[in-house]
């Protein structure tokens, strides 16, 4: 490897059903599908990207399901974890309520005290049927950042859609410069 290649695993975790495998078929490139098969215990891809003119970014992106059934298998998923993107349902008030366990989660098993996390609001296309208040999800993350401050690196806060793409590329690219700020 040189100095211009970076391999970063990454984990999407959140509760079932929030948009974490859209995300990565989005972010792959293969667009945006109605409805998705349950993911059983992980899925994983592999994709490179070239962020800056001669460095490319290889993301090992580890979508992990979010089922309650699944939550003594997850643990091995996460070793090695760089970064998180961690998804919540716009619709959904208690998916956000759920993402302190899933960070607590990511920290315990990942065998690193911080990593970096993006949290992403998806479904932001659904503004309609909008129900969280996206100033709870300031309030974590900025509380986040406080507990991870000394490590050098900034969590962030997205709306995203994997239906539209919004903010898809830029919560990967967020990710990707918190994590080479950290390691």
């Amino acid at each position: 490897m040189t100095n211009s290649e970076f391999i970063f695993k990454i984990t999407l975790i959140g509760d079932g059903a929030v948009g974490k495998t859209s995300i990565r078929h989005r972010y792959m490139g293969y667009g945006f599908k109605e409805s998705h098969l349950m993911t059983l215990g992980a899925d994983f891809s592999v994709i490179d990207k070239e962020f800056r003119e001669g460095e490319t970014w290889t993301y090992q992106i580890w979508d992990i399901a979010g089922q309650k059934i699944f939550e003594e298998i997850r643990s091995r998923f996460y070793k090695g974890s760089m970064g998180a993107l961690v998804v919540f349902d716009v619709t959904d008030k208690q998916t956000l309520r759920n993402c302190l366990s899933w960070v607590k989660e990511l920290y315990r098993f990942s065998g690193s005290d911080a990593i970096p996390v993006v949290l992403l609001a998806n479904k932001s296309d659904l503004r309609n049927r909008k129900s969280v208040d996206m100033k709870k999800a300031h309030k974590f993350v900025k509380i986040l950042n406080e507990g991870t401050a000394s490590y050098g690196f900034t969590n962030h806060v997205l709306e995203t859609s994997a239906k539209t793409g919004l903010n898809i590329e830029t919560a990967f690219k967020l990710l990707g410069d918190a994590i080479r700020a950290r390691f």
